[in-house]
């Protein structure tokens, strides 16, 4: 009789230890993907943080560009090695002048009236990037930007200002 107690409690062991380590294993198991998947998440919102940086800022540009897409009111030009986009607009009866151009660390915004001269000391940082390019050909205007990831944006805007959109 006492060798079946003894029988039943080597069993009992070797069972609580087996129920262990399937819990440890559990355990560690489950650690394992939650540590993947927070690692995968931190992965994807950068992607995704990244994405929208630039899309939000190409859209700015965009915006600006189509709010003063009135007939000889946008030009490109270049200063100290920069090229500068000037739209410009009248407000309360005067002309004012946004110029957007890059400084190699940002894309900068400077608004000024008319009588002004454009000096790149005095712009806004809109958003991080390391390059901005403006082509203006007729009523085709293209943009190109470099994020401060080595990314590049381009986007064609056709200007309508002048009815000619679509010939």
């Amino acid at each position: 009789m006492s060798e079946a107690r003894v029988q039943q409690g080597g069993r009992g062991s070797v069972r609580g230890v087996f129920i262990f380590a399937l819990l440890a294993a559990f355990a560690l198991l489950s650690l394992i993907v939650v540590v993947v998947g927070a690692r995968a998440y931190k992965a994807i919102n950068a992607t995704a943080d990244a994405a929208h940086a630039s899309r939000t800022g190409m859209s700015y540009l965009i915006g600006k560009v189509r709010g003063a897409d009135e007939s000889g009111m946008i030009t490109v030009f270049e200063q100290d090695g920069a090229q500068v986009l000037s739209l410009g607009g009248l407000y309360g009866g005067e002309r004012y002048y946004t110029y957007i151009y890059c400084d190699g660390e940002s894309v900068l915004e400077y608004f000024a009236s008319a009588q002004q001269a454009f000096s790149p000391d005095f712009g806004e940082a809109i958003l991080p990037a390391h390059a901005l390019s403006f082509q203006l050909d007729g009523n085709l205007l293209l943009l190109e930007l470099e994020d401060e990831h080595g990314e590049t944006h381009t986007a064609s805007l056709c200007l309508t200002a002048e009815g000619r959109a679509g010939a």
